[in-house]
């Protein structure tokens, strides 16, 4: 078996964060106002009127990524593009957002919220994905698929990882050969709790946050390494 320690680093690809909320309707003022208090700390650039909200972003450079929240009438979503993407400084950006919006509107509670976070890795000791994944995943070969009477590869596969323990999220994952590159692992993990969340208690988001991240970015990329004989 492969070393845990020699798990392939990750790559982050983007990590999207969706609050839904009761519906409340925020004026353009307003929205206006929530973008000039948070244009500083969470360094949007850009401030774009949609329906009936809007989306506040910064503009993308191979350096820092991308980063962009779009407001809308019952969720909030948060969009951040790049490798340097991390979850404390996603966290500290909702933050920043979710306050200054409570400040102008009736936002109590944070309904049920999902994480995305989409990555890379290489396949681990090399070679193509898809065989990588018959031979590690599922333990396959060509014979067991003789009745099709055509041959088969695997694209990839999902699974769901149940919550445990009260607040823990569901994640729901999912593990399939990169297009762009046959020897790289595109990796999607969903995490999503449902119990509500007082907009006034957002240090519990960042510690789930975390939790998801090192979901992602550790203990899938530490399995998959694991499945190497």
């Amino acid at each position: 078996m492969t070393d845990a320690m020699s798990a392939p680093d990750p790559s982050t690809l983007g990590v999207a964060v969706e609050l839904v909320h009761l519906p409340v309707k925020a004026t353009t003022d307003q929205l206006r106002e929530v973008y000039v208090e948070v244009s500083g700390p969470c360094g949007y650039e850009n401030f774009i009127r949609q329906g009936t909200g809007a989306r506040l972003e910064t503009t993308g450079n191979e350096e820092r990524g991308a980063s962009r929240v779009t407001i809308g009438r019952d969720r909030m979503v948060f969009q951040e593009e790049g490798a340097t993407t991390s979850s404390e400084i996603l966290g500290k950006r909702i933050e920043e957002v979710v306050g200054s919006l409570r400040k102008r509107v009736n936002l109590p509670v944070i309904v049920a919220r999902t994480r995305t976070h989409r990555t890379l890795i290489q396949v681990p000791g090399g070679g193509e994905a898809s065989s990588w994944l018959s031979q590690h995943t599922f333990a396959l070969d060509g014979g067991n698929f003789e009745e099709l009477g055509r041959p088969a590869k695997f694209s990839g596969f999902r699974l769901q990882l149940p919550p445990q323990v009260q607040g823990e999220a569901l994640h729901l994952i999912r593990v399939e050969v990169w297009l762009k590159n046959p020897r790289v692992l595109y990796i999607e993990d969903a995490a999503t709790w449902r119990h509500p969340l007082p907009t006034d208690q957002l240090q519990q988001l960042a510690a789930e946050l975390r939790s998801a991240e090192e979901i992602t970015a550790v203990r899938i990329p530490r399995w998959l390494a694991s499945l190497e004989s």
